[in-house]
């Protein structure tokens, strides 16, 4: 009796602990959705669009000496030279010290020659005295210094091939030193990854003439690192956390490759100083010179210049802003060269600032060193933030006076793409700022260029044209796009291609053969004939309100194909002419974050961007690369913003009340439009639910009492028979 009484006891304590409330594992479900602003007005709905909050980078002090300047300042932990005597803790707001600069007390012996250094290919390479084989086994014997502490100097003269990335930890400190003039460290045939890898430690290189701080010469000598290779996917320098510095008579050259960073790749956690040296001739798939998430350090004379994107025709790439990525001024900037692009441009994003403490230095005379070179919407200001290109102008009442004769634009043509598609054939795309008509003709590469005929095929305004210039024949040519306006024959203008022969596909041993159509296409469409639905009316822009439209690609609606028809499907939209891949919407909604707070109505402008298929006779083909763009507009409708203004709907995953649904509010008191930031459109950021509404802790609970008492009766049970 006891045995029964005794479980029945357990059971009820089981179903007591089972009522208990589960707001807990509710509230699990519950995510508090983040608001951010970015570049542009609008929002789209789109999850896959949203732009990640800048993040704070992980705390390096386990990397930093306690005697460095605290982490929460704005100033650098410490200058990748700058070592004080006596390891005396940093304790002024002085900037850095110059790269060259290095400590009274270097750890090796400058007077000294070294011992007759082994090669590594034609290059002699020394610690001191002591000669190695290989960078690589110098890096590795480098005694143990940190970033207080001294560099250690291994001087390098002839070419040094790089066959293996070389990685610098936390524990070294190390410079590499030109001893002669035209030093090279080149990338071995065959090695695709990064030649130099900073993780937690300090790597500077170093030409012209490096002194210690009592003057004495450690070396004198230029320096050049060559990363020209094949299917490269890496940097020259790639820096994950820690501090790498360039100097003067250094440069960081030849590098193509398919990642972000073609000279120098910068994460978050990394520091970039640039003291000297030219960074010039790299490709990559953004930021060709400089790819940076993290601060780069700025002073003497740099030139970061000629560095273009990967694949593509004349768009350069030279210092790329990502992430919390920014610009410190640290000392005197003269005769420098610095392109410089933000990959997610808005408005008030800091590009380039002075370091605190810096003197003597005015941000107005470092400012005309640096071109902006991102989206053409904005340009740099005078505190070096991104601010909007052009103001809108208000149009005058003819009422009052008459209208202004309309003045023409001029002709531009643009180069987008370039590429070879087969041994005698390459794809160009390129632009108009004009609609009109285009023709395309090519010479021998150097010739006189085409003489202009007033003919070829309609083109619209800032839209992306393809054209495939086929059976070019073996030597060099020169290509040549011109458009002329549709309204004045003398306005045209022409853009010029050259194909680079290294990249030209080799002949195929086995002709072509000729697709001959079984019948002839009796519906070619034109992607100018597209049209969009959803914005015939002017459309009020609440706070978080999102509204459908969508696109009809021109002969979509050819339902009995033949071989050769042809088609545009949308495959995305963008309020850009020439977008990112962030900047590219396949959610076909729209809205504005805050709203749009107007006194009369207002005329945007969208793209939307369609593929072109050709019907093989069986289905519709895609063809790679064609994408054509069609710009399209919709109007704000005047609202005003009065405390209390209703929000309609709900439909856009608002509660009705300018909150998100989540339970988040949404500050409407920024009148200027955010943009693709659809936090309140059901997106990564909201509330996170399975839509299963079973009270799951409380049958957890339930089941573990359960077992308990289970296993209470059987141990006594057990007790008893023995």
């Amino acid at each position: 009796m006891r045995r029964k009484q005794l479980f029945a006891l357990m059971m009820a304590g089981a179903l007591s602990v089972g009522m208990a409330p589960t707001a807990s594992f509710a509230a699990e479900n519950e995510v508090a959705a983040a608001s951010e602003e970015t570049g542009g007005e609008f929002d789209a709905s789109e999850t896959a669009d949203e732009t990640p909050s800048d993040e704070t980078p992980a705390d390096t002090t386990d990397e930093t000496p306690a005697d460095e300047i605290p982490a929460d300042t704005d100033e650098p932990a410490a200058d990748p030279t700058e070592t004080p005597a006596d390891e005396t803790p940093a304790d002024t707001d002085e900037p850095a010290a110059d790269p060259t600069e290095t400590p009274a007390e270097p750890t090796e012996t400058p007077e000294e020659e070294p011992a007759a250094a082994q090669s590594e290919g034609e290059g002699t390479i020394a610690i001191g005295e002591t000669a190695y084989t290989s960078l690589k086994e110098a890096f590795a014997n480098a005694p143990d210094s940190t970033a207080d502490q001294n560099p250690v100097y291994i001087k390098i003269a002839g070419t040094i091939e790089i066959d293996e990335t070389i990685d610098v930890p936390a524990n070294k400190n190390i410079m590499v030193v030109a001893a002669a003039e035209n030093t090279i460290i080149k990338r071995a045939d065959g090695f695709k990854a990064n030649i130099f890898t900073v993780s937690g430690g300090t790597l500077q290189i170093a030409g012209g003439t490096v002194t210690d701080t009592d003057g004495t010469a450690i070396a004198t000598g230029t320096l050049t690192v060559d990363g020209a290779g094949e299917d490269v996917e890496g940097s020259l320098i790639e820096v994950n956390s820690g501090v790498f510095g360039l100097s003067d008579g250094v440069t960081l050259t030849n590098n193509e490759t398919s990642a972000d960073g073609g000279a120098i790749r910068n994460m978050a956690d990394g520091e970039v100083y640039l003291m000297g040296g030219t960074i010039t001739g790299n490709t990559a798939a953004s930021g060709a010179g400089v790819y940076s998430e993290g601060t780069v350090y700025l002073k003497g004379t740099v030139k970061v210049s000629e560095n273009m994107v990967k694949d593509s025709f004349n768009v350069a790439s030279n210092v790329l802003l990502a992430e919390s990525g920014v610009i410190k001024v640290n000392g005197v900037v003269s005769d420098s060269s610095v392109g410089v692009s933000v990959k997610t441009p808005k408005a008030d994003v800091k590009v380039v600032e002075l370091l605190d403490g810096v003197e003597d230095v005015k941000l107005a005379d470092v400012l005309p060193q640096f071109t902006y070179e991102g989206d053409e919407k904005f340009k740099l200001s005078e505190t070096g933030t991104l601010i909007s290109a052009a103001e809108p102008t208000e149009k005058p009442d003819p009422t009052e006076k008459p209208e202004p004769t309309e003045k023409p634009t001029k002709a531009k043509v643009t180069g987008v793409e370039m590429k070879w598609t087969g041994h005698n054939k390459v794809r160009i795309k390129f632009r108009s700022n004009i609609k009109g008509i285009y023709s395309v003709d090519w010479v021998k590469r150097g010739a006189k260029a085409p003489e202009i005929t007033i003919s070829g095929t309609a083109i619209d305004a800032d839209t992306v044209t393809t054209v495939t210039v086929e059976d070019l024949p073996e030597y060099d040519v020169d290509i040549y796009v011109t458009v002329i306006s549709e309204k004045d024959n003398n306005n045209y203008h022409s853009c010029k291609f050259q194909p680079i022969a290294s990249d030209r596909p080799p002949a195929s041993n086995t002709p072509t053969p000729t697709v001959t159509p079984t019948s002839a296409p009796h519906n070619v469409a034109k992607v100018e004939d597209s049209t969009i639905q959803g914005f015939e009316k002017a459309l009020v822009f609440y706070p978080n309100t999102f509204y459908e439209f969508s696109a009809k690609g021109a002969g979509t609606d050819n339902t009995n194909p033949v071989e050769g028809d042809v088609r545009w499907v949308p495959v995305y939209w963008s309020m850009s002419s020439n977008p990112d891949s962030g900047d590219r919407h396949t959610v076909w909604k729209i809205g504005a974050q805050k709203g749009i707070y107007t006194e009369k109505e207002k005329t945007y402008p969208i793209y939307v961007f369609f593929q072109k298929q050709v019907y093989s006779g069986s289905e519709w083909v895609s063809q790679d690369g064609v994408i054509e763009s069609k710009q399209f507009s919709f109007k704000a409708a005047p609202l005003t913003n009065v405390s209390g203004t209703p929000v309609p709907g709900g439909s856009d995953g608002t509660d009705g009340t300018g909150g998100d649904a989540n339970g988040t509010s949404v500050d409407d008191s920024y009148l200027t439009p955010t943009t693709y930031a659809g936090e309140a459109n059901g997106t990564a950021r909201s509330a996170v639910s399975t839509g299963d509404e079973s009270p799951i802790g409380t049958m957890m609970a339930l089941a573990a009492a359960s077992i308990l008492a289970g296993g209470y009766v059987l141990v006594r049970r057990r007790k008893k028979e023995m």
